[in-house]
């Protein structure tokens, strides 16, 4: 289970692209509400839920559905999947791929994380990634593992600050 898990962990992603940037608070004409401000990026996903017990394979992996898992569900999951990117979506992604999987570009001899628009073989994510990708467009065509766990324990050391 510990390489199984190891296997998801990528490093954090640095690159060039082009900026964007569109205002949204209050003072705004064209306010939305409804698409909050995001700051604090860091502490916000270290006070979700925690892996802590109950760590198990799920035996039927041809029947599981990352769809129906509500987001703040009380277990997690983590799957091996293979993810297609699928061609019509290349243009509106390419400044920031879905995905990225550590590789060694082509000439080089060290591993670097690339965020490529290619299909993913055997590639370890967790669920609520899988659902944020699904939701823009990709598609996971075979499941090979699926690995679960309880989320009762939170970031206690950000939410008590």
């Amino acid at each position: 289970m510990v390489m199984f898990i190891e296997r998801g962990i990528r490093g954090g992603l640095s690159q060039c692209s082009s900026r964007y940037a569109q205002a949204n608070n209050k003072y705004m004409q064209s306010y939305d509400p409804s698409k909050p401000d995001v700051n604090n990026l860091y502490g916000g996903a270290m006070c979700q839920p925690l892996p802590h017990a109950e760590f198990q394979w799920v035996t039927d992996v041809s029947t599981f559905d990352v769809s129906s898992i509500a987001v703040d569900s009380a277990i997690g999951y983590i799957l091996e999947i293979v993810l297609e990117y699928p061609q019509h979506l290349h243009d509106a992604h390419v400044d920031l791929p879905f995905c990225p999987t550590r590789a060694k570009p082509p000439g080089k001899k060290q591993d670097k994380l690339l965020a490529t628009l290619c299909d993913k073989q055997r590639y370890v994510i967790h669920y609520r990634n899988l659902q944020q990708c699904t939701r823009h467009g990709l598609r996971a065509l075979q499941r090979y593992t699926v690995y679960s766990n309880s989320l009762n324990l939170r970031g206690s050391a950000i939410t008590s600050n």
